[in-house]
């Protein structure tokens, strides 16, 4: 009965809402970066590649309109109810006790780790070293014992494996694919069993990357084809075809990730003087019949930090005319998949709110603004891809300053940075609801409703980051703000960072 009541207490609220002329309709936001200098990153980085990088050219692709997300409101005869999906972080050392205490304290459900290099487990061809993977074991038992899931990056091709001579993060050679899915089956085997229960696999990370582009061992790309016009991305899918179902003879649990898409700029709506064609590595994929042969689409997106806003999540030029860096890329990926007739779902494996070093005046180093402007993308990011259906949710990276600032922790683990306290209470807060629709709101904010049992929760901000003015429904019984402070109860409530509304539902 609690459900009906809150079911009809939103359908209520929302058509009081139309007939006072306001709009609740989703405005997507989100946008891709903008400052990617053309800087080394660290080895163990595995972020975005650096724009001014990938190739230019006139587009002659036909511009299609964006898929139309629908906006999920709640109905007298079906709620469409989205279960929490998961969220995590992307540590170093997931072996080190402090981070798998500040792992546990922060609720993490899963994590990323780019853990399994190949050519150091197998140098000579059929000779593997387990030995190499000793941090790895540890790890992966330790996570599991604190039931927390793991995404294992698999990538670098030996030399006796590679397609293009001298490119470990390249193609493997196709009549190499046998060998690679022996080893796939061998590292399944292992790790796929207690104590370790890994389920996740991604094969590469962000293989949409030339290997002409980047140094040869980097721990990101690059399978890219730049002569192809699908970008090389059909003949990744013949590598699937071979490894897919050697790892599901082993594990028919194993759930299978193409490898993180950088997914540089819209093809259908690419910037002047690009026709981002590495954004058509899905198209080759999925062309080439690859949709039977992986289970989960791996994508990244970020948004740097610019003019004291992260405006540029929804303004850069690279995924504007979608809606953002992530819900633009959410809206293109699905489109694509709509086009072969596929349905998979989608995993936002790196993402965070950067602060580039190219940003001088703001960045070198953050201030607080920043580092609260960071908090509070987290709850929007989180929260909207709830909204959206997307399986899960990775913040890149987790110990440390991290990778252009972008780190959840922070330099001092005994007093990690607001993003980490922002993810502990939205983890606290919402575990065990569900979402059911988008909150009637005035214009200028943004909210969601989640629900279980007997509780109803909205999480509202402002769009634009600027403080808006509403009025409180009756039944608001608390208000909370992102890191779970009490906000006093008064008529009108001014919103700018995100803030948990809890309701009584009308009875």
């Amino acid at each position: 009965m609690k459900k009906y009541f809150i079911l009809v207490f939103s359908l209520l609220s929302v058509l009081l809402l139309v007939s006072c002329g306001s709009n609740p309709t989703h405005q997507a936001v989100g946008s891709d970066p903008v400052l990617r200098e053309n800087a080394t990153r660290e080895p163990e980085n595995t972020a975005t590649l650096v724009d001014n990088v990938l190739p230019s050219a006139t587009s002659t692709a036909t511009q299609i309109p964006p898929t139309q997300t629908p906006t999920l409101e709640p109905s007298p005869t079906q709620i469409p109810l989205i279960t929490m999906p998961l969220i995590g972080s992307e540590p170093h050392h997931p072996e080190s006790e402090s981070t798998l205490t500040l792992l546990t304290e922060v609720g993490a459900q899963i994590i990323r780790f780019n853990g399994v290099v190949w050519y150091n487990v197998e140098p000579q061809e059929g000779q593997y070293d387990w030995g190499s993977l000793q941090k790895l074991d540890i790890a992966m038992r330790e996570l599991a014992a604190r039931d927390i899931e793991v995404i294992l990056i698999v990538r670098g091709t030996p030399d006796w494996a590679q397609k293009v001579p001298g490119s470990a993060c390249g193609p493997i050679a196709q009549e190499k694919f046998g060998s690679f899915a022996i080893f796939m089956s061998e590292l399944v085997r292992r790790y796929s069993q207690p104590p370790y229960n890994v389920k996740y696999w991604e094969l590469g990370n962000e293989p949409d990357v030339a290997p002409e582009l980047v140094p040869s061992n980097y721990p990101f790309g690059c399978w890219g084809d730049s002569a192809d016009e699908n970008y090389g991305g059909g003949y990744y899918a013949e590598m699937l075809k071979v490894v897919y179902p050697a790892v599901k003879s082993v594990d028919q649990e194993a759930q299978i990730l193409i490898g993180g898409l950088l997914l540089d700029c819209d093809p259908y709506y690419p910037p002047e003087g690009k026709d981002c064609l590495p954004s058509r590595f899905l198209n080759g994929i999925l062309a080439n019949g690859g949709a039977n042969y992986f289970d989960i689409v791996s994508f990244h997106g970020y948004p740097p930090y610019q003019n004291q806003s992260m405006s540029q999540e929804w303004e850069s030029p690279g995924w504007a005319a979608r809606g953002g860096v992530v819900v633009g890329k959410i809206d293109y990926l699905r489109s694509v998949m709509q086009q072969y007739g596929a349905n998979k779902p989608l995993f936002l494996t790196e993402s965070s709110l950067l602060c580039p070093d190219g940003n001088k005046n703001e960045c070198m180093p953050p201030d607080e603004h920043f580092y609260e402007t960071q908090a509070d993308y987290l709850v929007r990011l989180f929260v909207r891809n709830w909204a959206l259906d997307v399986a899960g949710t990775i913040w890149y990276d987790f110990e440390g300053k991290g990778w252009r600032n972008g780190g959840l922790v922070g330099e001092d683990a005994n007093n990690p940075k607001p993003a980490f306290q922002a993810f502990k209470y939205l983890n606290e807060k919402l575990v065990g609801m569900s979402y059911i629709g988008e909150s009637p709101l005035p214009n200028g904010l943004q909210g969601y409703i989640f629900v279980d049992d007997d509780r109803e929760t909205w999480v509202i901000w402002s769009q634009d980051e600027s403080p808006q003015a509403m009025e409180l429904p009756s039944n608001v019984i608390a208000v909370y703000d992102k890191y779970g402070q009490a906000v006093a109860l008064q008529d009108q409530l001014e919103v700018s960072s995100p803030v948990y509304l809890d309701m009584v539902p009308n009875e």
